[in-house]
Formats: C-alpha cells, sequence, structure tokens
C-alpha cells in the first residue's frame, strides 16, 4: 500500500466545528503539520495530544512535500491540517501534485469554511427565496492576482451574495469597487475577524460604512441583500405547496 496523507480541513478556528472525521484523525495521528498563523497551536495540542507538531508557516511547498512524504513513510497517521476547507483559497493543488510525485496518496476531508462560520455565527441566511438564489467566493487581487471578470467588481448585482477572502487588509478598496459595480449604499455586510478563535469580532453593517473597518487580515466578508432581508418564507412549508410528502 502507498504511503497517506490525510489533508483535513480544520474549520475556522474553533474546534468543535472541526468534522468528526477531522477530530478523529487528528487524535490518531502521530505527526500534524499545520499552519501556525491560522490555527493556534493551544488548541491543537489538545486535539493532537500524541502528535510531532510542525508549524509550515516558515516553509516553501518542496519542504512541506518532502517531511509529509518521509513521515507517511515511517506510518501512523500524518495529517496535514489547513485551515477553513481545503479546497478553497488553499494550496490543496500544490501539494498534492507534489505528495503524488513523490508516490504518496493524498485523502482529504473537508472543513468548514470561514464564511459558513460567520452567516452561522450572525444567523443569517446567504439565499432567499425570490432575491437571492446564487453564492460567489471571490477577492481582491493584491499580491495575487484575481483573473479579468473574477473580482468582486466584476461580480457584484442585485441578489448575488458574495463571500469575499483575504480581503480584509482593504476594506476602503473593497467598498469603492462595490458601489463603482451598482450596488445600493445600503446593501448589507456582515464582516468577521478571526471567527470562531479568541478575538473574534463579527458584525453587520451597511456597504457605505464598509470602508469604516479597520484593515485586518484574517477577515471574511459576506455581501448581498438576502443578509437584510425579513419577512420572507419559501413554498416548501406553505399550506397551499404541495409536493409528495404532504398534499
Amino acid at each position: 500500500m502507498r504511503p497517506v496523507v490525510h489533508v483535513v480541513g480544520g474549520g475556522p478556528g474553533d474546534p468543535e466545528l472541526l468534522t468528526l472525521k477531522g477530530a478523529r484523525l487528528l487524535k490518531e495521528a502521530r505527526f500534524v503539520l499545520y499552519t501556525g498563523s491560522l490555527f493556534p497551536e493551544g488548541a491543537l495540542r489538545e486535539l493532537a495530544p500524541k502528535a510531532e507538531l510542525l508549524d509550515s508557516k516558515g516553509l516553501v511547498l518542496e519542504g512541506i512535500a518532502a517531511r509529509l512524504a518521509e513521515e507517511a513513510r515511517r506510518g501512523g497517521v500524518v495529517v496535514r491540517l489547513h485551515s477553513g476547507d481545503p479546497s478553497l483559497y488553499g494550496t490543496l493543488l500544490e501539494e498534492r501534485e507534489a505528495l503524488e510525485a513523490l508516490g504518496v496518496e493524498v485523502r482529504v476531508v473537508p472543513g468548514v469554511t470561514a464564511a459558513f462560520a460567520l452567516a452561522a455565527r450572525l444567523a443569517l441566511p446567504l439565499t432567499v427565496p425570490e432575491v437571492a438564489q446564487a453564492v460567489a467566493f471571490t477577492r481582491l487581487g493584491v499580491r495575487t492576482p484575481v483573473p479579468e471578470g473574477q473580482g468582486p467588481g466584476a461580480l457584484a448585482r442585485p441578489g448575488l451574495t458574495l463571500a469575499l477572502y483575504l480581503s480584509g487588509m482593504h476594506p476602503k478598496r473593497l467598498r469603492r469597487e462595490l458601489l463603482e459595480a451598482g450596488l445600493p449604499p445600503e446593501t448589507p455586510v456582515a464582516f468577521g475577524h478571526r471567527v470562531g478563535q479568541e478575538g473574534e469580532e463579527v458584525g453587520l453593517l451597511p456597504l457605505e460604512e464598509l470602508g469604516g473597518l479597520p484593515p485586518r487580515d484574517t477577515t471574511v466578508f459576506l455581501v448581498g441583500e438576502a443578509l437584510g432581508r425579513k419577512g420572507l418564507r419559501s413554498r416548501l412549508y406553505d399550506p397551499s405547496f404541495r409536493h409528495k410528502y404532504r398534499r
């Protein structure tokens, strides 16, 4: 059998938002490579009491892949812990390809991403019947460029909910781009800094006030009409709506 590395989504930082599978793998782990800038070591030590812990923030891809492959060949449970969900704004593709080139199998466990944690924290829907039926994940292009037509300004439109990552250092720029795209100044914006972690700050404000937030990394934004709608209901539980379970 090929050696295996488990890529686990660590969620937004709250240990209780790990999946049961992710928590089990951490508990069984002999070695865990994690991102210390996004996941607190204190919480991780309780989750992975038997594991050797290594912070990846000072490493490059080649070093990460080589160490994970080395540990996987030694046996036992080896975990690469990603913040949030590994498939969203992470390094899953490059790490998977590098490990597979070294003969290592990669198995992925999904995690709760920060946008969903923020929506849950504020009890907000991202979709609302006949108002918003689509959600787009995007970011500002800063050091990493965003392809044409995929940035916040290009995607912003009435009814679409935006989940904005990696843009917390530029709230004024984000406000300007969204207003220039035609979103009304009163459009609701939810913000979450360090959602699910110590020092969490969350709130809801109109788009026109977004520029007043302090520039901070590890901040996620939700933007859209759905966040502020009230008094609407779906057809599913309407007494006049028939389906195969209720006639």
